[in-house]
């Protein structure tokens, strides 16, 4: 099965006694990965939140809650001590949106999650959501004084009998998430069921966080639980409000105005009407004057913050959004493990790091690797760039169809990504100098025309002449090449399949080949 639905397949005699029998086949997406978000209510993390919204057909989202970060979003706790150095009074609010907005989002969702069903009937109720997003440890960065909604809701779902792994992702600091890890220590550790319960926890959970946004990790998770998986997605040039610097190709359109206003902001009901692009007129509660990107004008006309010029409608930010990209349901092969993420994905690809904690033990922590780029601006062609990059288009583009779902009145008004498979499958074995041909088979739920196009993903594969591998027919189904005589055993080449349809926004569906010498 290439995606959910149902289907009945009848087998019959062929000995003339005319028999047959059918089986009704139903396929569920109940294997949903299982995500909780923590956010400072930053607008990028506002922009990525509205985003994920729209993917909540494919990620089982067990929380959305409020936290703090040193970045400057917190309330303020009265008679909190400030520390040398800090940028605002820990005992007063700073850069503070308030909780509301959260709830505020969840109406807007509820708005168009009718249109939402007749797209995928996966779509969470809006009351569901309502009953996970929580605030959380809010108080001032790193605060972690008391269990908090927030943090009790994080540290049921650690606790939950799941083998599937679960991603906390820390789009603000991590605080929320540490608070609720050291509810779990202080209640089990002097338990005979200590060790279980904190091997399970080490074994099936993944942070993603962009940096680091208070010391909690560092002081307390990389001291206490060194085997959870921390995952860095900071892709700054490619999600975050540097792309401004970033090449001029395919990819950079699809944060210019021009298109960002036609696809998302005009017309696209109550959710994407929240989503914020530069110089659009929103005006942010709590919020500084030099980040008003969306009331400010002279914010767009100076080389300020960080640099470059933006235009009216630009894509501002989702510095956040690699934390869950690589959860979308894409056919690309960084999913189910940290380990996987080393295959790059929607939201790069990913190194382990030999970071130690005091004890010099090692850490379990992951960052994201550039890549090189190799696109139609020349004065940039050879020049590494954050390695997710090179998706920007189709994340773009897969968004701005299900910006349509949230208008369409029924599932013919819009377009649907297509699917692919690989006849031989996905993981292949094959010697020096042998021939492999791989055939792609292409399904498209709304009947569109679709290519297939095949590309070696150097970056990725370990057999360091991948880049020099030549394809014959890589604008077909059936790719074939040679191993070289020089790959050395074990080594791998990657190979990308990329389905496209020829329907509005042009969807894509990929498929990853890894094959293995012998």
């Amino acid at each position: 099965a290439v995606a959910q639905g149902s289907c009945v397949v009848t087998a019959v005699t062929t000995d003339g006694s005319n028999k047959s029998v059918s089986v009704n086949v139903t396929v569920t997406k109940k294997q949903r990965p299982r995500a909780i978000v923590t956010q400072d209510g930053e607008v990028d993390d506002m922009d990525s939140l509205i985003h994920m919204l729209l993917y909540a057909n494919e990620i089982d989202i067990q929380g959305i809650i409020h936290s703090s970060s040193n970045a400057g979003h917190w309330e303020g706790v009265e008679g909190a001590v400030t520390p040398e150095g800090a940028k605002a009074p820990y005992d007063q609010p700073y850069r503070w949106p308030g909780t509301d907005w959260m709830y505020e989002y969840i109406d807007a969702y509820a708005e168009v999650y009718s249109n939402l069903k007749k797209h995928d009937s996966s779509y969470p109720t809006p009351e569901y959501l309502r009953s996970v997003t929580k605030v959380g440890n809010i108080g001032y960065p790193g605060e972690i004084e008391k269990s908090t909604d927030g943090s009790e809701l994080i540290k049921k779902e650690l606790l939950e009998d799941d083998d599937r792994t679960l991603y906390l992702m820390s789009w603000g600091g991590p605080n929320t998430i540490t608070r609720a890890l050291m509810d779990i220590e202080a209640e089990y550790k002097d338990t005979p069921q200590w060790n279980q319960i904190k091997n399970h926890i080490e074994e099936n959970t993944i942070i993603t966080g962009c940096f680091e946004q208070d010391d909690t990790y560092k002081d307390y998770i990389a001291e206490h639980w060194p085997g959870i998986a921390y995952v860095n997605p900071a892709q700054m040039s490619a999600t975050a409000y540097g792309w401004i610097n970033a090449p001029e190709d395919e990819n950079k359109a699809t944060y210019r105005g021009d298109w960002m206003y036609k696809n998302l902001e005009k017309g696209h009901g109550a959710l994407l009407d929240k989503y914020v692009t530069w110089g659009d007129g929103t005006y942010l509660e709590g919020e500084l004057p030099e980040n008003q990107f969306g009331s400010d004008d002279s914010l767009m006309d100076a080389d300020t913050f960080p640099s470059g010029i933006y235009e009216r409608y630009d894509f501002i930010s989702e510095g956040d959004s690699p934390c869950w990209y690589m959860l979308i349901d894409n056919g690309l092969r960084d999913k189910g493990s940290v380990e996987a993420l080393m295959n790059g994905g929607y939201s790069g690809r990913y190194q382990k790091s030999n970071k130690v904690n005091s004890k010099n033990e090692p850490l379990n922590y992951w960052s994201a690797v550039n890549d090189t780029y190799d696109g139609s601006d020349e004065s940039q062609t050879g020049k590494s760039i954050s390695s997710e990059w090179k998706w920007v288009a189709s994340i773009q583009n897969d968004f701005a169809a299900r910006a349509d779902w949230c208008i369409a009145d029924s599932f013919d008004e819009a377009n649907h990504a297509p699917k692919v498979a690989v006849t031989e499958g996905i993981d292949i074995s094959a010697s020096r100098g042998e021939k492999v041909k791989l055939h792609a088979v292409t399904d498209d739920p709304d009947g569109d025309f679709v290519t297939t196009e095949w590309k070696v993903y150097s970056e990725a594969s370990s057999y360091e002449g991948a880049s020099d591998l030549k394809l014959r027919g890589a604008s077909s189904d059936i790719v074939s090449f040679t191993v070289p005589e020089d790959a050395e055993s074990g080594s791998t080449i990657h190979l990308l399949v990329k389905a496209s349809d020829d329907g509005e926004h042009n969807l894509a569906h990929y498929q990853q080949v890894i094959v293995t010498v012998k």
